[in-house]
């Protein structure tokens, strides 16, 4: 795991748990929290970790401009093992997830969500068969409609393939992958909640190498509601204005 990831050991554990669990079968694993409470941050810790260890990492961040664009999120986890992924696919199959994806050489429609569903799932597997993938997204709320329907028809028919999927979504956001996930019994959340004062200390120390006097970052930490991006503004604005 990254070093610079600080106060969040339980977090971390959690994550180096899931990807080590990749292995034994299908799973997801949901980060969940505010804006600024570092979702992200243990995203990317996680998707460190699985590279790390050597499994495939297809990855998407997705951003809200982006909700229109008719599978762009699909688009980027597949693109970097494209060949690979449409290669073992029935000719219907492929022509489907090639129309999905626009590529040059293929005409016609975009493919409704179950034929999108059923070549995401074969490619999925395809891929898990010859070594561990993890699929990861960050800020999964703004994963557009027609990526979050595939993803979702193909993620919950997955059982003993070894496939894990990192998702990141903030807090009162809605998603319908996570809604759909949420119905196996192989997804589990993560809640990324706010520091206590011991690790929002660590958390100030290592990015502004700044050491606040105890009462001092207690009133941070409320003033912050225990969010560390919160706080470093804070902290920030203290030490320029003295």
């Amino acid at each position: 795991m990254p070093a610079a990831v600080v106060g969040r050991d339980a977090e971390l554990r959690s994550l180096r748990d899931f990807v080590t669990g990749i292995s034994d079968g299908a799973s997801a694993l949901v980060l969940e929290g505010e804006a600024g409470m570092g979702k992200t941050t243990l995203w990317r810790a996680g998707v460190e970790a699985a590279e790390s260890a050597g499994l495939r990492v297809l990855r998407a961040e997705p951003a809200e401009s982006e909700t229109a664009l008719s599978f762009s999120g699909l688009g980027d986890l597949l693109d970097p093992v494209l060949d690979e992924a449409l290669r073992p696919l029935p000719g219907g199959q492929r022509s489907a997830l090639a129309r999905a994806l626009v590529l040059d050489e293929v005409e016609g429609a975009p493919p409704d969500a179950h034929a999108a569903g059923v070549a995401l799932l074969n490619a999925l597997r395809g891929l898990a068969s010859t070594r561990d993938v993890l699929v990861a997204v960050d800020d999964v709320q703004w994963l557009d409609a027609a990526s979050a329907a595939a993803l979702a028809y193909a993620v919950r028919r997955l059982k003993d393939e070894r496939l894990g999927a990192l998702l990141a979504r903030r807090s009162g956001l809605e998603s319908s992958l996570l809604d759909e996930l949420r119905r196996t019994p192989r997804c589990r959340d993560l809640e990324v909640g706010p520091l206590d004062l011991a690790s929002l200390h660590q958390v100030v120390q290592a990015h502004l190498e700044v050491t606040l006097p105890r009462p001092l970052l207690a009133e941070v930490r409320q003033a912050s509601g225990g969010n560390p991006f919160y706080a470093l503004e804070i902290v920030r604005t203290l030490t320029r204005t003295g």
